[in-house]
């Protein structure tokens, strides 16, 4: 079969080019390929990162960052067979609507797959996507894309395909995981625009080094109660072993001349001997790369050796998942963390000049203002010890997550249709609202967290005396 993936365009707050590595993609055009068939990728956003269109959605004007819906369709090669679209936020409900609406005017025999973390989370409404009377999304996978793509790729019948959705479906279908990632191929990083993600990182900032990304595991069998990730990969933590990763760098280094790694994985460091010996092996080789860890390692994972081990093998930065500097609210996370084990783990980073940046939260439920004054003096204190710096984030109830069921329950939902509520982290677009705070007062907050923490980045460069800054918070607070 001939099969299309597609990577459609995205919302963004800001008119700044943004890039994926679309590793997803790209694992599952490598395993459709290793199995026979021929595959094409259209990576829209980073093709078309420079056409930004503003954008209305339900609840406010963003910006669309990447090709035209007709450019996409024109891109779609003759003798497709099946259309695949990736949806990884639920950003994209509308985006896909809009998006499928012009692919089946053009290919209305054509099957349509939708998959990624919006059909996921939400199967049911994603798949009965309508224009007039006409339903435009075929099937709809939940979970890892890779083995209900080569059964619907082979004409297996979807009514025997776990992990598919379709129109009339009535039984409930559970997602596919691969139990053994080191027998998928490397993702298939020739169909895909290279160049155009060498120099940016995750986060979408420019940087100086050839970059790419690197998946070394997946599933988390924590339960962290704002956690989005189970239903695309499940509880279950599978990883490659170190081997494994090891050739794939040594791949992309000759291929594309790469100087860094981004590590993207929720749980790198989760089984300590293999992260040891992916670690000894980077060590071993001396493949002359950094890398970095930036999706959050796991603080109870960390010792004194390991960090060692991380900055001899070339280990620059690393993100950590603090989330709060209150215990109490730890808990209520369910994270499993404790401030004294934070303490611990920043100040050797420190020591190591590892430049560790931490995640933080605002306005989890049950914040008071106390608590939240008590987060940031303690984040003050990881600062002082070696904290680069902090990466804050509005707490958001993510659809079928703990979070979300409780806020629901409680009623604290400020608006209960997910599918048009738009989550950015990097602007405050608070959609909870408990006793203990308005959206009012998580902006606030949320300001006050990025002048104490990130002053550079508050005052566009100019960073205010310690004191000054400490003073005006009483009568800030008073307001």
């Amino acid at each position: 079969m001939h099969i299309t993936l597609i990577c459609p365009p995205w919302y963004y707050m800001d008119k700044i080019p943004i890039v994926s590595n679309n590793l997803g993609l790209g694992y599952i055009g490598a395993y459709l390929i290793k199995h026979g068939h021929v595959v094409e990728i259209i990576d829209s956003l980073a093709e078309g990162n420079r056409n930004i269109v503003k954008a209305s959605t339900k609840y406010q004007s963003v910006y669309r960052i990447g090709l035209s819906y007709d450019e996409i369709v024109s891109r779609i090669p003759q003798g497709t067979d099946m259309i695949g679209i990736t949806a990884p936020f639920i950003n994209h409900a509308q985006i896909i609507r809009e998006l499928s609406s012009k692919i089946k005017a053009r290919y209305p025999c054509i099957p349509l797959v939708l998959g990624g973390a919006y059909p996921s989370t939400m199967p049911e409404h994603a798949l009965l996507q309508y224009e007039g009377e006409r339903n435009m999304i075929d099937y709809v996978v939940i979970g890892e894309g890779e083995i209900p793509m080569l059964e619907l790729a082979s004409w297996v019948a979807a009514e025997g395909i776990d992990g598919v959705y379709y129109q009339g479906r009535k039984q409930i279908t559970t997602a596919r995981f691969i139990e053994c990632l080191d027998d998928i191929p490397f993702p298939a990083r020739h169909l895909l625009p290279v160049e155009k993600y060498l120099h940016t990182d995750t986060l979408g900032r420019y940087s100086r080094k050839r970059s790419l990304e690197v998946l070394t595991s997946r599933g988390c069998p924590f339960k962290c109660t704002f956690c989005a990730a189970h239903p695309v990969f499940g509880y279950k933590w599978r990883a490659r072993s170190a081997e494994n990763i090891i050739l794939e760098i040594k791949h992309l280094i000759a291929a594309y001349g790469v100087e860094h790694i981004n590590f993207i994985d929720d749980n790198i460091s989760l089984d300590s001997n293999r992260m040891e010996s992916l670690l000894d092996q980077l060590i071993k080789e001396r493949l002359g790369i950094t890398w970095s860890a930036v999706s959050g390692l796991r603080i109870s994972t960390l010792n004194k050796e390991m960090l060692e081990k991380i900055k001899e093998s070339g280990g620059t930065r690393i993100n950590l998942a603090i989330e709060s500097g209150d215990p109490m609210i730890l808990d209520a996370m369910d994270k499993g963390l404790s401030v004294e084990k934070i303490r611990e783990i920043v100040r050797i980073c420190g020591k190591l000049s590892l430049n560790p940046r931490g995640y933080l939260m605002i306005g989890y439920p049950g914040e008071t203002r106390e608590s939240f004054l008590k987060s940031v003096e303690f984040c003050e204190e990881l600062k002082t010890a070696g904290m680069k710096t902090f990466i804050l984030s509005i707490a958001q109830p993510y659809p079928k997550t703990p979070l979300w069921k409780m806020c629901r329950k409680q009623g604290y939902l400020v608006r209960d249709d997910m599918e048009n509520v738009l989550f950015f982290s990097e602007y405050p677009q608070p959609n909870i609202i408990t006793p203990e705070f308005d959206q009012k007062e998580i902006r606030f907050r949320f300001k006050l967290a990025q002048r104490r923490l990130n002053p550079l980045e508050y005052w566009g460069g100019k960073i205010l005396p310690r004191a000054w800054t400490k003073r005006i918070i009483p009568k800030e607070l008073k307001k």
